[in-house]
């Protein structure tokens, strides 16, 4: 009789805390079906992960395997792949919110659980273009569901477009359309953190209660190549965060109504460029006052009696290191004229900086902005940046995007500038 007993209470045992392994699921969605890869749990909750379509999923796997085994049900979805899609940003931005929205109807459906949306990056977009989806589909039908506790962003990359260089960014309108619960987590060291407090603004005027958390040391917290001390540490640390924040997200009152999403804005064309462009921000440069990568002090606050070139870039940037031989071509065709080329690394340490530098020539100075505040004075979203300063010390060109420096063009227009 005892040992039936106990075979009762490890069979009880078992169907209680045995887990399915993980798997994918075909899941009917609007016109579609969607492709799942499901890391099942038993708890009450389940986070729906859109990924970003870009780069190695390692890091998102093995994060939703531990979220898992917290208790929280995982599913991840490249929507780009289920859908037949070119990836990349601009797929992002051209979802249409139905297959998110169908998706968290399904979830809840299939498993009763609370739905919680997690995006990383471009996929930030659909995330809320497929909450906002989701809250007009249920109060078109009169329903009042609550099973929709919010969203956890990673540095969200909400941008309608690249602004040129100078410019601010035109954000997508399902920002101003988002009012439900946000945890974002943002890359200290991303080269959109200091866009962060715009983004903070003009969520929190339609009314969603946004809780923040700045990583730092962080620049790519699931990029592979990012294995900085403090980026390991973080990565070990999020599963738990992630599953603390679902409580937080229960806690905070989540609207029943959904706010109406302006149309699309007026097509855009890229901020990325391929050539010297006319630049339309404040002409003004900021003076510079850094130490660079061997130690020596480099200030300007008065550019005028030659052409400057400040370049802003960084090693994880592959189109940043695909146009320093053109930067040193440059700066070698230039020798003996009224011309400097002033390069600000960002937000890396010196000894990364010196390390790249044994790696791979470099014939200029790289100023250290360690903390990313120098980029944040002038402005700078995407990185290679390269601002023109002209003789009069204003800036008459800028560059978002890696171009050929040394190209016979280029050199002659910033040769001209030198001509009375």
């Amino acid at each position: 009789m005892q040992l039936i007993t106990l075979l009762f209470a490890l069979l009880v045992s078992f169907c209680v805390f045995a887990q399915d392994p993980p798997g994918e699921l075909l899941v009917p969605v609007a016109d579609q079906e969607l492709t799942i890869v499901r890391h099942p749990a038993q708890g009450t909750h389940l986070a729906i992960w859109l990924m970003p379509g870009l780069g190695e999923p390692t890091r998102m796997l093995e994060t939703a395997a531990k979220i898992s085994g917290l208790g929280v049900e995982v599913w991840l979805v490249d929507l780009a792949e289920s859908l037949l899609l070119i990836k990349g940003p601009q797929t992002m931005r051209t979802i249409d919110g139905k297959y998110v929205s169908g998706l968290i109807a399904a979830a809840h459906a299939r498993t009763g659980k609370t739905i919680t949306m997690i995006g990383r990056g471009y996929s930030a977009i659909p995330t809320l273009r497929g909450i906002q989806h989701w809250q007009q589909a249920q109060q078109n039908s009169g329903e009042a569901a609550t099973y929709l506790s919010g969203a956890i962003l990673f540095s969200p990359e909400l941008y309608a477009t690249v602004p040129a260089l100078g410019l601010e960014p035109v954000y997508e309108p399902i920002v101003d359309a988002t009012n439900v619960p946000i945890i974002l987590y943002q890359a200290e060291k991303g080269g959109n953190r200091w866009q962060l407090g715009k983004l903070l603004s003009r969520l929190e005027k339609g009314g969603a209660t946004v809780y923040v958390q700045v990583m730092p040391g962080v620049t790519g917290l699931f990029y592979d190549d990012d294995e900085s001390p403090a980026t390991l540490n973080a990565l070990k640390r999020v599963p738990a965060q992630i599953v603390r924040g679902l409580d937080l997200l229960d806690k905070t009152p989540t609207p029943g109504h959904a706010l109406p999403l302006a149309d699309k804005v007026a097509a855009l064309t890229s901020g990325l460029d391929s050539e010297l462009t006319a630049f339309h921000g404040n002409p003004s440069p900021p003076p510079i006052d850094l130490v660079d990568a061997k130690g020596q002090y480099l200030s300007r606050d008065d550019y005028r009696g030659k052409v400057t070139l400040v370049n802003f870039w960084a090693t994880w940037c592959g189109p940043c290191v695909e146009e320093i031989p053109s930067l040193n071509n440059l700066r070698e065709q230039m020798a003996g004229e009224s011309f400097e080329l002033i390069s600000v690394n960002y937000a890396e340490g010196t000894e990364q900086v010196q390390k790249f530098m044994g790696q791979v020539k470099v014939d200029f100075p790289v100023l250290l902005d360690e903390d990313g505040t120098e980029s944040a004075k002038w402005n700078v979203l995407v990185f290679p940046s390269t601002f023109v300063i002209g003789p009069n010390g204003q800036i008459v060109y800028g560059v978002n995007g890696a171009i050929h420096w040394d190209a016979p063009e280029v050199v002659n227009q910033l040769r001209a500038l030198l001509t009375p």
